[in-house]
């Protein structure tokens, strides 16, 4: 979402693919490490209402993505029980950066991602879920075009850019802390 596209956070979806570390403080705290690869492509073609002189009718960028997120658990969670706190639903908010691999310049804007999810222990030490996420990027060119700037240097229309995720994720915890004694289990 910027200059081409001022509404639609899903106008023309691309397949992106990551992989991430996340670190269980207690059960309804957690911070998350991810790193992904994102192609983000838009078009003209359906933006009547936006003539912006010097536009691009087309863009395509790929980037490389970094995160850092804290996470929090409407619901106890624990990720190794899938009898009890098996569910929950989530929202996270953080900081990161990104790498724009198309554009030639070696720029790494800030991000803030956001989001909301649910997440579901499927066996012992697998769990499933859905997430939405949205990253503010402190950047103006990744759709190609900058902000028109007057005479004065100052732009008329500031509008770093945004790009939103759909993830279906799927979760491996290698390493457990303890094992509950099962005599002890509420």
């Amino acid at each position: 979402m910027g200059d081409l596209n001022k509404s639609d956070a899903f106008f023309s979806p691309s397949p992106a693919v990551g992989l991430g570390i996340q670190l269980d403080h207690n059960l309804r705290y957690s911070f998350n490490l991810m790193g992904s690869y994102n192609p983000l492509k838009g078009s003209m073609k359906y933006a009547e209402e936006y003539v912006l002189p010097g536009i691009v009718e087309e863009f395509s960028n790929k980037l490389i993505d970094l995160s850092l997120t804290a996470e929090f658990n409407f619901l106890p969670y624990e990720c190794y029980n899938i009898k009890k706190r098996n569910f929950s639903p989530f929202v996270f908010a953080g900081i990161g950066t990104s790498y724009f691999l198309s554009d030639g310049s070696t720029k790494f804007p800030v991000t803030i991602p956001f989001g909301l999810g649910i997440k579901y222990n499927i066996f012992e030490r697998f769990s499933i879920g859905i997430k939405w996420m949205a990253k503010k990027i402190f950047y103006d060119e990744m759709d190609g075009f900058e902000n028109i700037y007057d005479p004065d240097n100052k732009p008329r229309i500031h509008n770093d850019d945004w790009y939103p995720h759909g993830f279906v994720f799927l979760t491996f915890k290698p390493f457990r802390k303890y094992k509950e004694c099962p005599t002890y289990e509420e």
